[in-house]
């Protein structure tokens, strides 16, 4: 099992369509950025890293902010 990268806590995006995403870029050229879905709250943790014929794509489903964003949706 892949260990999950660490990311900024509270770097979360909200990915719409036609809306710029922020990624969070490491010395490596490893991009990691958050999405979490409109409809669900589900949130995923992705790691896009750039190799010479390929980009490497991992993703981890982050179960403690899917609860935080499902909790506060509830409340609205």
């Amino acid at each position: 099992m892949m260990e999950k990268p660490n990311a900024k806590v509270g770097k979360v995006e909200h990915v719409t369509p036609g809306k710029p995403v922020k990624y969070y870029l490491r010395k490596d050229g490893t991009a990691v950025v958050f999405t979490v879905c409109c409809d669900c709250s589900l949130t995923h943790l992705e790691e896009f890293t750039p190799k010479k014929t390929y980009i490497r794509v991992r993703v981890w489903r982050d179960d403690e902010k899917t609860k935080k964003f499902r909790k506060e949706k509830r409340r609205k």
